[in-house]
């Protein structure tokens, strides 16, 4: 090629990269320009429903960098304060030196709750405190004198009319939730208007003391209380006022004797009552209450004989017996029982009265008496005409003296109904107990529409063989020992009487993760 020729090549080549590169300064430059010129014309309720979008800690830094942002974030909707949302992680924990760590994790902790505290005052101070659909506001502490004024001022600038969510989380220094209130929820806050919008609540850790005069929540929809100080006649309060409610959660609040639901509730469609110690009755007249969840104490129970519950989870001692004697005539269009009993001391009873609708049935026995006949669970299955599923785990039933290979006698058929609907049983834990295995022979001889029966030795939990897990969970060594006595009673008297239409599914410990010495 010629050199003169390849010398105005290369200058063609310079001077075109000199002119692109003005060209892009330029394209920026007006770029910018059109960027500063629109941004300072937006009107204000635009640049607020941006910054609607933004979360708290992404709206926080954006009212750093920009003039038209700052405004909008005096006026932010959605205040969720928590030390996730604040940038604060967990605090390190060292198990080699247990007191040093101990002793320097509390000053961290100390710290940390100080700086937070901090964080969350500068932040509602700054705000307008209008416009504001959603508090959430976790409180760490420190616990003194002051910790009750801070609150009340944080909450007096947060909660004004046109709130919809609100959330108060008040932990222990430990960061676990705190058993006796420290603070005095201010109620007269939800009376001047702010009530009325709220759909949901949310306390934890608090006293909330609802008066006769105790204003109304007409929007309210969800109720959480939790380690909440509030007792019977101040729950009735704010129940009346609650014309919308939804759905009501009640945990750990320790004053509650009895909880008393008006008709008024019409739309109350879920109740969750766990772990209240003194809770002695629970009595509704709502009418539309679809699921019942209770964990505790045996109680008076109520639930109306028009009752339209459909699902039921229930936990407490003897809760087989209650279960199989109350809940047919109290719930009669029931569909789904889960039952976790956590200490049967007396067989369940044969009963002529009958679930008429129900379709699933799950039976959790817990610390179960040697006693107890498991056999007597068939009460269930001879009273549920329309049942497709069923699920048995009985995984801390002691088995000894119980083995079928110590007495295999009294294992001819017993007479029983025809479970015509039953598709799908499951067992877990399933062991050579005899009566364990008379109840599966007895239902695979009933149970002529069975699909799939599934055996596991295990206790349940998570296992490596699904791709989603890298390990099983622990199996104790009693279960390992129990396997194989488990396998030889499945190939002895069940396979051979599981119909050719049905599937045979057994699970087995698995012995990579869970290899222990015998």
């Amino acid at each position: 090629m010629d050199p003169r020729r390849r010398q105005i090549q290369g200058s063609h080549a310079s001077i075109g990269s000199f002119a692109e590169e003005k060209r892009s300064q330029v394209d920026a430059s007006q770029i910018g320009n059109k960027l500063r010129y629109s941004g300072s014309h937006l009107p204000e309720d635009i640049w607020r429903h941006i910054c609607y979008f933004l979360p708290l800690k992404d709206a926080a830094r954006a009212a750093c960098v920009s003039r038209a942002f700052r405004s909008s974030w005096s006026c932010h909707p959605n205040l969720t304060f928590s030390k996730e949302t604040l940038g604060y992680g967990p605090p390190a924990w060292s198990r080699k030196r247990e007191v040093m760590d101990y002793m320097e994790n509390a000053r961290t902790q100390r710290k940390t709750a100080g700086d937070y505290n901090s964080r969350v005052d500068h932040i509602l101070r700054n705000h307008s405190g209008t416009g504001v659909k959603t508090l959430s506001l976790g409180f760490y502490g420190p616990y003194n004198a002051n910790t009750s004024y801070c609150l009340d001022g944080w909450l007096q600038i947060a909660v004004t009319p046109g709130i919809e969510e609100l959330s108060l989380i008040l932990h222990s220094k430990s960061d676990h939730l705190s058993k006796k209130a420290i603070y005095n929820f201010p109620c007269p806050l939800l009376s001047n208007g702010s009530g009325n919008t709220i759909r949901e609540l949310h306390l934890v850790g608090c006293a909330f003391r609802p008066t006769a005069g105790f204003g109304c929540m007409r929007s309210l929809t969800s109720l959480y209380l939790c380690c909440v100080n509030i007792e019977s006649a101040e729950l009735g309060f704010l129940l009346s006022s609650s014309v919308a409610l939804e759905r009501l959660e009640l945990t750990s609040c320790s004053e509650i004797i009895s909880i008393k639901i008006p008709a008024r509730l019409k739309c109350l469609s879920y109740l969750k009552v766990s772990q209240c110690s003194m809770l002695q009755v629970i009595e509704s007249k709502a009418p539309n209450i679809s699921s019942f969840h209770f964990v505790g104490e045996q109680v008076q129970l109520f639930l109306g004989e028009s009752s339209q519950v459909k699902t039921i989870f229930i936990s407490h001692s003897c809760v087989l017996h209650y279960a199989r004697a109350m809940l047919p005539s109290s719930t009669p269009n029931l569909e789904t029982l889960n039952i976790v009993s956590t200490g049967e001391m007396i067989s369940t009873p044969m009963l002529p009265s009958k679930f008429l609708h129900l379709k699933y049935l799950t039976i959790t026995g817990w610390t179960i008496a040697t006693t107890y006949d498991i056999f007597s669970l068939v009460s269930f299955l001879d009273a549920s005409p329309c049942l497709e599923t069923f699920c048995l785990n009985a995984s801390r039933r002691r088995q000894k003296h119980d083995s079928i290979f110590e007495d295999p006698s009294h294992l001819e058929r017993t007479p029983g109904h025809c479970y015509g609907n039953l598709r799908h049983v499951k067992i877990t834990s399933f062991c050579s107990s005899k009566l364990l295995v008379k109840l599966t022979c007895h239902i695979l001889e009933n149970t002529p529409s069975l699909e799939c029966l599934t055996l596991d030795i295990t206790h349940g939990g998570l296992k490596c063989s699904d791709k989603r897990f890298s390990k099983c969970s622990v199996v104790r060594k009693a279960t390992l020992v129990e396997a194989p006595k488990a396998l030889e009673a499945i190939r002895a008297y069940i396979a051979g009487k599981v119909p050719s239409t049905a599937k045979l599914i057994v699970l087995e410990p698995c012995n990579q993760c869970n290899t222990v010495g015998i």
